[in-house]
């Protein structure tokens, strides 16, 4: 074996290496009739074989013809033939390197199966669910698919992988990039197979700060050794029982972990801390007042009011039979509530708190745990109902929090038997004297202010209470001010701070290489320039999970709140440039945490806010359409678009396809179906057009009966009933009000912190009233 620049190999791959792995990696693995995984032309031989064609056809070609002819047969031959049964013990020896990202040209299952059941990494699909922050994470991004993903489909041809990210121009160039960040090892491409690596070094990124790069090639290869060098590889001349050896050998000279307890060295990052010793960020309590999300130190120094949720929340967590949510209002201080449990909680065993938790995070945190016992906080339930299957064992305790909004979404999933849950929005006089009492006297009014004498304490979530209560200027109006200035003055600045916002909109921190792909003309400095200009409103990212981080920058809005008045201030063209850009600009995989930003990013009403004419709108969602892999639930929100605009023919055209998508099995879309029938008819008159409002009533009957999510429904139930009612107020619209009215109740009596539902409850009945008492 024979390694060019040796030391410097054996340094990466202790420090930090990227893989780029083709079909001559898989040989040593085997599928479930215990047949070796085939390279391409093995591959070609076969499937020609088995479908009866001609020989003399490439894989492509064959590819091709195949997809067009019998796609489900020639898909399932593939799954079944690249799913790993086994592989040889070698392979467990990737482990024992540091690998920050793998590509790979295979669409088999081998590394997933390497790492199973690893406990100091774990692999983070970035097809599905974007770029991890979390520096355990190893970024596995299948350029030609995966046969765990079907759905995405399976590429032979590299000429065609642009197609699979929908035409991104710029995806060569993100994955060439990677080639500037860390050094980078290429195996398993022969040098017939060599136009990924043609691709990826050829001019689409700067050859004079790339770092490191090694090809490896078989001995009888080796006549292909001076042309790599030519393009400024390193050679190393191995077959692969031997590379996998050398890494074998490396990991046995890497640094170890000196932690006596290395459960507790795993689970650091992720750990509540118990002192101010522990913090690697300190800051003024005047910058929580101020409007900026809290952080440990606020937690920690004792200086924040603890509400009468407090002894609730933690009354919850000892009950030994239930979990704990937490839910509320928009700042209404959830999160702040849940941090001052975490710290103050007495409880033996590991406590960890997670801004948000990934199935792939939950995974590997429970390996992690085992059989101890822990007591786990988990921000924003929303972007994490997937993970909890994981977590959801008699040895963890949960407490998560979430909008009351978004948990509405998905309380069908959380059941009443196993969760207490607790709404934290109305606060009592006593908990806003002690709000008011603790700020501090510098920035303190000196008498207690409320909105209005029409206005109740009680209706005040924390952060109105106190931004009313503090002598710094109305934050609000600061930065409506500062963004429209920015916008006449410094465009540019202004479209990075309505970026920036837009990705914190969307549950995501803004990355650099996201900014950089953004803004493609500009060089590294002036994107670092960009952020010091606006440092007063951006901050560099640093979660209180510091589960990573260091490896790039990462920059946030100091608040959801902030960012929120930023979006609702810029002006709808920059906000329409800003996501429109987005989508054609950075590829999906490249989005940090991809999974969340989707739920978020193409919702109808920030779209509606940047697109004001719905012959643009509907191009966005076009391609926005394509961009997130033809997802049914884009067209589900471009149909609600477009019918806000009374662009009614078009809205039945863009639900109908999702539904035929989904085969009809997806309530949510049956219920935005329902409400653009009812909306297209509501205003008009005449029986056809009564009929189609009857009909929009039973299709939500439907789906109260037969989906989980009967509050959803009975919700957009309620609300139709009092428009029909309005507008025809006989007996068949009573029957609708009286038949809300039930389903309401029995909504209310299983989920008593859901005040929109009491909210249309107590509509319905008002109406109710109205009528009898008229009558």
């Amino acid at each position: 074996m024979n390694i060019d620049n040796e030391y410097s190999f054996k340094y990466a791959l202790q420090d930090g290496i990227n893989l780029f792995l083709g079909a001559g990696f898989s040989t040593k693995a085997w599928d479930n009739n215990n047949n070796r995984l085939p390279i391409g032309i093995e591959l070609a031989e076969e499937l020609a074989t088995h479908f009866g064609k001609n020989k003399s056809f490439s894989l492509p070609q064959l590819s091709s013809i195949l997809e067009a002819t019998t796609k489900k047969d020639y898909h399932q031959y593939l799954i079944n033939r690249f799913t790993v049964k086994g592989f040889d013990k070698k392979y467990k020896n990737l482990t024992s390197v540091n690998i920050k990202s793998i590509y790979t040209t295979n669409i088999d299952n081998l590394i997933y199966k390497i790492y199973e059941g690893e406990r100091t990494a774990f692999i983070r699909d970035q097809a599905l669910l974007g770029t991890s922050s979390d520096k355990r994470a190893i970024n596995y991004l299948p350029l030609h698919g995966c046969i765990l993903n079907e759905d995405r489909g399976f590429v032979f041809d590299v000429n065609s992988l642009a197609n699979i990210y929908n035409n991104v121009p710029r995806i060569w160039n993100c994955l060439s990039r990677e080639l500037e960040v860390r050094p980078t090892v290429f195996v398993g491409y022969g040098f017939s197979d060599s136009s990924v690596i043609q691709a990826l070094t050829s001019q689409q990124t700067f050859q004079n700060i790339q770092k490191e790069k090694w090809v490896v090639l078989r001995k009888e290869d080796q006549e292909y050794a001076e042309y790599y060098k030519s393009q400024g590889f390193s050679v190393i001349e191995a077959n692969l029982d031997e590379l996998l050896d050398y890494f074998g050998d490396v990991g046995k000279a890497r640094p170890t972990n000196t932690t006596d307890d290395e459960k507790q060295y795993l689970l650091k990052p992720y750990s509540v801390p118990n002192s101010i010793s522990e913090l690697t960020v300190q800051r003024p309590i005047r910058n929580f007042f101020e409007g900026s999300d809290p952080q440990w130190c606020d937690i920690i120094g004792n200086q924040l009011y603890k509400s009468q949720y407090f002894s609730k929340i933690q009354n919850s967590i000892y009950n030994p039979a239930k979990n704990t949510v937490i839910i509320g209002a928009p700042v209404s201080g959830k999160t702040t509530l849940m941090m001052q449990v975490a710290c103050a909680v007495d409880f033996k065993g590991i406590k960890l708190y997670f801004k948000s938790l990934s199935e792939d995070r939950a995974a590997f945190i429970e390996k992690i745990i085992g059989a101890d016992n822990a007591l786990i906080f988990i921000d924003n339930l929303y972007d994490s109902i997937e993970s909890l299957h994981f977590l959801e064992k008699p040895n963890i305790k949960l407490v998560c929090a979430e909008r009351s909004h978004n948990y509405s979404i998905i309380s069908h999933l959380i059941s009443s038997a196993n969760y207490e849950i607790i709404n934290v929005t109305t606060l009592s006089d006593q908990d806003l004297q002690g709000i008011f009492n603790s700020l501090p006297q510098g920035i303190r009014n000196e008498y207690l202010k409320k909105e209005s004498e029409l206005r109740t304490y009680g209706k005040d979530s924390i952060f109105e209470f106190v931004i009313r209560n503090i002598t710094s200027p109305n934050i609000k109006d600061r930065y409506r001010e500062a963004i429209k200035k920015l916008e006449i003055e410094d465009f540019e600045l202004a479209e990075f701070l309505v970026l920036c916002a837009y990705m914190h909109n969307c549950h995501i921190p803004l990355s650099f290489d996201m900014a950089y792909d953004y803004f493609d003309t500009f060089n590294y400095q002036d994107i670092f320039d960009l952020k010091d200009d606006s440092s007063d409103i951006i901050k560099d990212y640093i979660p209180l999970d510091m589960s990573g981080y260091e490896d790039m920058d990462y920059y946030y809005p100091r608040s959801y709140y902030i960012a929120e008045i930023i979006i609702d201030a810029c002006s709808s063209e920059i906000l329409k440039r800003v996501i429109t850009n987005v989508i054609d600009k950075i590829p999906s995989f490249r989005i940090c945490e991809y999974y969340k930003f989707k739920r978020y990013a193409f919702d109808k009403n920030i779209i509606s806010k940047a697109f004001k004419r719905w012959e643009e709108g509907r191009t966005f969602y076009e391609k926005a359409f394509l961009y997130d892999n033809r997802n049914p639930y884009v067209l589900q929100q471009g149909a609600l678009y477009l019918s806000s605009f009374e662009q009614y023919d078009l809205a039945f055209e863009w639900i109908d396809n999702a539904i035929n998508m989904t085969d009809d099995k997806h309530f949510s879309i049956r219920n935005s179906h329902a409400i653009i029938l009812f909306n297209a008819n509501i205003s008009k008159d005449g029986i056809k057009a009564r009929s189609e409002l009857n009909r929009s009533m039973e299709i939500l009957e439907k789906c109260i009966n037969n989906d989980a999510r009967k509050k959803f429904h009975a919700n957009t139930y309620g609300r139709q009933a009092i428009r029909y009612f309005q507008k025809y107020p006989d007996e068949q619209g009573l029957a609708y009000l009286q038949k809300s009215l039930a389903w309401l109740e029995r909504e209310i009596k299983d989920n008593s912190w859901d005040i929109e539902i009491r909210k249309t409850r107590e509509s319905v009945l008002q109406v109710i009233h109205s009528t009898n008492s008229s009558r």
